[in-house]
């Protein structure tokens, strides 16, 4: 390996280390800092700049995976599911799919 390769390789290590340090640090003041329906909206967004649609969502994980990502119980995750959607700022098509109806909303419940 040419220390030209071997240089570009520390580089991109290092900044996959310095991505996944800073998504870690944004998780750690999510569960600290939030309340349940804060971190569902931070989440929901999250999912939306990873997949790149800003509408829909195909969400890879169950509800009582995301509870235990946000630090939360399933029922309470169901609770803020079916708040958003009484809200109008999602629609739920399925368990999984959820359509994104009030960007602006959901941004302003996750800041």
């Amino acid at each position: 390996m040419s220390a030209t390769a071997s240089s570009s390789l520390v580089h991109e290590l290092l900044n996959r280390t310095m991505i996944t340090l800073r998504q870690t640090q944004d998780h750690l003041l999510l569960l600290g800092r939030k309340n349940a329906l804060e971190r569902l909206a931070a989440f929901l967004l999250e999912m939306v700049k990873r997949s790149g649609n800003q509408r829909v969502l195909d969400l890879a994980m169950p509800r009582h995976d995301i509870a235990d990502y946000l630090g939360l119980t399933l029922e309470t995750v169901s609770r803020m599911f079916a708040e958003l959607k009484e809200d109008g700022i999602i629609r739920l098509e399925s368990a999984r799919r959820v359509h994104l109806v009030d960007m602006t909303r959901l941004k302003a419940m996750a800041a």
